[in-house]
């Protein structure tokens, strides 16, 4: 190849002649990939290093400004091995031994650098060392006490790291790096500007002294990792104008105050702005400052009666400062006028002359008017063709009118749509309600109604089984099917019992707990100044004493020691009163006391402790003992019977309350009360009075909506809606004969009158909803039901005659709204639902 041909750029023409390799930017990243390169003959030069490094040159081009050195480290044991490491040029021979050493895994003490059999000083430089031609340098490797060592055995990856980032761009060095601030959970940003050299937990601790918190409590995330607390903010990636985003949050998400920030300094933001220049753009980092501005004094007053001071303030753009100090106002320049002249053109010219006949000067905004044939009137209405227009714009307004109904139409079908899948949803939802608590009652009863309920189910279930049993043709499987069914009915009944057993023994003690308490109640009332008071008198703190007795006294987590060391206590609590039962009390906890000491176990002294704590309940209830508050609540529970009506029961002999009696529409007076007649297994029936309960609210529920606030539901009981629904209607629907008493409702027969047990229909709930349109039902129905809901309203009066008699009674004297709730607001009952 010719000599004076050029393989590749040369960045500096003025450079020495004579070097064929060149270390620009071009080249040097092909360059330190390549393998060794030999060079055998200088003809043979070029159309190597086309191959190897593409940016070398011949002999006679010139050699480009040295900044990195090639340096060959070989090993005169072995040919071999070899190894190529890039240093700049600077780099002294310590250091380029050093790292060879480190690499080598070999002691640095014993690593020898030579160069032509001269061993190199640790302080000559590499740049001060004489190259090739092709301007590589070639150093031998040897070890002082002959320690083997192989160059071609260190990765690669290992220099062409260090290689790549000794020739990226060095990060410019910021005295202050601006950080942004974002809280997630608030999303606000704020910003703040730091020393570069400060630690992640400085900025911590400074941003818990804005906000009052514990600097352990906050957390700064970049790119979703936390900052360790002992990193440099110049160690952060931070842009080239030194600007950073960072998140903030707490550990707890508790919300920070930024008003605290906001009085500390004023509120600062960094963005950046691109600016066009020419075909480039030039980000400029703009900071922002909004300082508070400090409102001045522009008067005020103050209120006379509360002596509150108000002042002026303006809260638009505040006034701009004046131009003249007022120092200036009065003096001889500014009261002196300064005139200028100024000479003005106009932007085209335009003739100034008199327009004439003989002289036509035209105008660019002149307009030339040309006559038009004469036109007549019909002609014009020809031409404008009013009626057809007008027939179009009919036309239009027409579709538009009906468009707009279209769509309203559509509006109330898809409200109505949207009411119906409502009130479904709202129905799925109370069914799902109500089966949940029936389910929640059934499993933890707690009322005598959940065991009726209880009890129904083992009734419905023994009779199901005792159809099943019957359907068996032979006789000796019968009796042990029954023999069996009897058995699993005992067991079922014996659970039943004992649960409500456990049940009742739950009530009695939080009836005696709460007792306690309001008998150990201080007297409380509220003085002038509207402070509560309080005050304990002598029967109180006795009260309270017994009730820390008695509660000790139950306990059953001591040990022996300390129940002895209670009783004794107990005891000489109980001395102070005089009486009977106190004496009995005492027995009973020397007694308890001796077999304590005799080593007698809980088990034993069982039914001891329920005597003495039925002894000590029965003490603290007497009013001779305890007269303060026992004697007031006895005295209003006389009053109370005072003022109501009092009847006998035949059953357990007792004088009751009115309310103490089970009460229907069907029963002539007050015989056998509701605790005796629950107890008489032989005279109730074991029904589930659930679903008519829920009969009676709805019922009751639709007659309040309706606002007829005098129908007779509000004056019926559970088991007048069983016997309507069991022994009039025979608990089947009347359209569809469905007897599923979750489905069916007692609704009005006659929409327009009051429900009462002669008016009313039992249909399912859809068939309610379509019944309750209709005004005339004998119109609709046929006449074969027509009559049999006649006959079961005649039936209805038959049953409930009593009740017939009292309403006619109390409807024409006048005296209903004594009895049933006063019928307020009372509007007609043809209200649809």
């Amino acid at each position: 190849m010719d000599s004076e041909n050029t393989i590749g750029i040369s960045p500096n023409l003025e450079c020495i002649t004579g070097a064929v390799a060149c270390q620009c930017e071009l080249g040097r990243e092909k360059l330190l990939t390549a393998p060794p390169y030999n060079r055998s003959t200088v003809d043979e030069d070029a159309s190597s290093r086309l191959q190897t490094a593409p940016c070398a040159r011949d002999l006679e081009q010139y050699k480009c400004p040295v900044s990195h050195i090639l340096v060959n480290f070989k090993s005169p044991l072995s040919p071999n091995d070899v190894f190529n490491k890039v240093f700049p040029s600077n780099t002294p021979i310590k250091q380029v031994k050093r790292k060879l050493a480190k690499l080598l895994s070999v002691s640095n003490n014993n690593l020898v650098l030579a160069k032509n059999r001269n061993v190199l000083k640790e302080t000559s430089l590499v740049s001060e060392l004489k190259t090739d031609a092709l301007g590589n340098l070639s150093i031998d490797v040897f070890t002082k006490n002959s320690e083997q060592f192989s160059l071609s055995s260190i990765p690669k990856e290992s220099y062409v790291h260090e290689l790549i980032h000794t020739m990226m761009p060095k990060k410019k060095t910021m005295p202050f790096i601006a950080i942004k601030f974002r809280i997630r959970n608030q999303n606000r940003v704020f910003t703040r500007s730091y020393h570069s050299i400060l630690k992640v937990h400085e900025v911590k601790k400074n941003l818990a002294g804005v906000f009052s918190i514990d600097p352990e409590n906050l957390v700064l995330l970049r790119q979703e990792r936390p900052l360790n607390d002992r990193m440099a903010l110049l160690d952060l990636d931070y842009d080239k104008y030194g600007i950073v985003e960072v998140e903030l949050l707490t550990k707890n998400n508790d919300n920070l105050n930024l008003e605290r920030l906001y009085k500390e300094m004023p509120f600062s933001d960094v963005m950046t702005v691109a600016v066009p220049l020419g075909s480039t753009i030039k980000y400029i980092n703009v900071e922002i400052f909004s300082k508070p501005m400090k409102k001045p004094f522009l008067g005020g007053y103050r209120n006379v009666y509360t002596g509150v001071i108000y002042h002026h303030a303006y809260t638009q753009t505040p006034q701009k400062p004046e131009k003249v100090l007022p120092e200036n106002k009065t003096c001889r320049d500014t009261q002196t006028a300064e005139t200028r002249e100024k000479i003005y053109d106009t932007n085209y010219s335009r003739a100034t002359q008199m327009n004439c006949v003989h002289a036509y000067i035209p105008n660019v905004s002149d307009r030339i008017i040309v006559p038009q044939p004469y036109e007549t009137y019909e002609q014009m209405i020809a031409r404008l063709n009013h009626n057809h227009y007008a027939s179009i714009i009919q036309r239009a307004f027409r579709h538009h009118q009906f468009r707009q109904k279209v769509k309203k139409w559509l509006n109330e079908c898809m409200e109505r749509i949207k009411r119906m899948e409502e009130e479904k949803r709202l129905e799925r939802e109370a069914m799902e309600r109500r089966l949940r608590k029936d389910l929640v009652t059934k499993t933890f009863p707690k009322t005598r109604e959940d065991f009726d309920q209880l009890y129904a189910m083992v009734d419905r279930w023994k009779h199901a089984e005792i159809a099943r049993i019957s359907q068996l043709h032979s006789k000796g499987p019968k009796i042990a099917e029954f023999t069996l069914l009897l058995d699993k009915e005992v067991e079922l009944l014996r659970c039943i019992e004992s649960y409500r057993v456990k049940v009742r023994e739950d009530s009695r003690k939080t009836k005696e707990k709460k007792f306690l308490e309001e008998i150990s109640k201080p007297v409380a009332w509220y003085g002038r100044d509207g402070k509560l008071i309080t005050m304990d008198t002598v029967e109180i703190q006795k009260a309270r004493k017994l009730k820390e007795l008695y509660n000790s006294f139950i306990r059953n987590d001591v040990d022996v020691k300390e129940r002895i060391e209670l009783l004794v206590n107990m005891k000489f609590a109980v001395q102070e009163f005089r009486h009977p039962l106190a004496e009995e009390i005492i027995t009973l906890l020397d007694r308890e006391c001796d077999l304590l000491v005799r080593r007698c176990n809980d088990y034993q002294l069982e039914f001891l402790r329920l005597r003495i704590a039925a002894s000590v309940f029965q003490l603290i209830k007497t009013s001779g003992l305890n007269s303060d508050v026992t004697k007031c609540k006895d005295i209003r529970d006389y009053r109370k019977m005072e003022n109501c009506r009092l009847y006998f029961c035949e059953m357990c002999h007792q004088v009751k309350l009115n309310t103490e009696f089970p009460l229907n529409a069907k029963m002539s007076g007050f015989l056998v009360c509701t605790s005796c007649s629950w107890k008489d297994v032989s005279e109730r029936l074991w029904i589930d009075m659930t679903p008519y309960k829920f009969i009676l609210r709805a019922v009751q529920r639709d007659e309040r909506r309706r606002k007829c606030w005098g129908s007779l539901a509000f004056v019926l009981q559970e088991k007048d809606i069983f016997f309507i629904a069991e022994k009039l209607w025979h608990s089947h629907s009347a359209i569809s004969e469905c007897s599923d008493m979750t489905e069916l409702r007692l609704c009005r027969w006659h929409v327009n009158e009051d429900w009462s047990p002669w008016n009313c229909f039992l249909v399912t709930v859809q068939e309610m909803k379509a019944h309750l349109k209709l005004e005339h039902p004998e119109s609709v129905y046929d006449e074969e039901l027509v009559q049999k809901v006649q006959n079961k309203h005649k039936l209805a009066k038959a049953n409930f005659e009593q009740l017939v008699t009292v309403n006619k009674r109390l409807t024409e004297s006048g005296a209903w709204p004594s009895v049933r709730a006063p019928a307020i607001a009372r509007v007609d009952a043809v209200d649809r639902i």
